[in-house]
């Protein structure tokens, strides 16, 4: 374990380099503090119920700020297999598993981080956060939806020819997301039959959905059992079809 932490901080090192790094880490929290200045009074009506806008979307954001570390982590994964850095890599001490473990676990603590930063300028202006001890399953749930990304990145990194494609291809998965998953949308309020089938279909949709319910009433994590299970299961199908697709050994 002790022998891998130079190359963890060395990975970190990296990250924190990049400027799409920083650009996540900056861009998120600004659409947040602009949401929260031109959101004032708005509110979504469902049935009879009424939910204010800011509060509702505001952990949809903090959920899916990973979706730009998907971004930047697809076009990493992607210079990798093109450039042939993992094949060469296997002949040396420093295998490419070892490699992308460390990038995993830098993009893993990044994510935590931008999503409660997002969550604590939210709060500071206003939204209604339930603060407890029960925030704190918020970070298991916010390692699922990160871990997930991070898989889907390198499963479409593995899957496309090129790092053009991949970016490419990268794009044009997370636009639908920020529609279908719920974090600014009502799913309840879609044409049926979507409410039914999108928190089954859609990735992040339950993992939102048990996010924005521990954020906003201060439930625990075991209200949400069915929610966390499908979140699992994608997380297991992404990361698998990523580990078949994502080879070490191809250029």
């Amino acid at each position: 374990m002790t022998s891998n932490l130079p190359l963890l901080g060395a990975s970190v090192r990296m990250m924190l380099r990049s400027r799409g790094v920083i650009y996540a880490m900056v861009a998120n929290p600004l659409q947040v503090v602009a949401l929260g200045l031109l959101a004032g009074g708005l509110g979504f009506g469902i049935g009879d119920r009424s939910v204010d806008f800011f509060d509702f979307v505001l952990p949809g954001m903090a959920a899916l700020s990973v979706l730009q570390l998907q971004d930047i982590t697809v076009a990493i994964a992607a210079s990798y297999r093109a450039r042939g850095i993992l094949r060469r890599l296997a002949v040396t001490p420093v295998s490419p598993a070892r490699l992308v473990g460390a990038q995993v676990l830098s993009y893993l603590a990044l994510g935590l981080v931008a999503a409660g930063l997002a969550l604590a300028i939210g709060t500071a202006m206003g939204a209604d956060v339930v603060i407890g001890a029960n925030l704190l399953w918020l970070i298991p749930l916010q390692v699922i939806v990160v871990l997930t990304a991070l898989s889907i990145a390198f499963a479409i990194a593995g899957l496309t020819p090129n790092p053009q494609t991949a970016n490419l291809v990268g794009g044009s998965v997370a636009l639908p997301l920020f529609v279908l998953t719920g974090a600014f949308l009502p799913i309840a309020a879609m044409p049926a039959p979507l409410p039914d089938i999108i928190p089954v279909a859609v990735p992040y949709a339950s993992l939102i959905e048990a996010i924005r319910g521990v954020a906003l009433t201060g439930s625990s994590i075991t209200s949400y059992g069915p929610q966390v299970a499908v979140g699992l299961a994608w997380l297991v199908a992404v990361f698998l079809v990523a580990a078949r697709a994502y080879r070490f050994t191809e250029d």
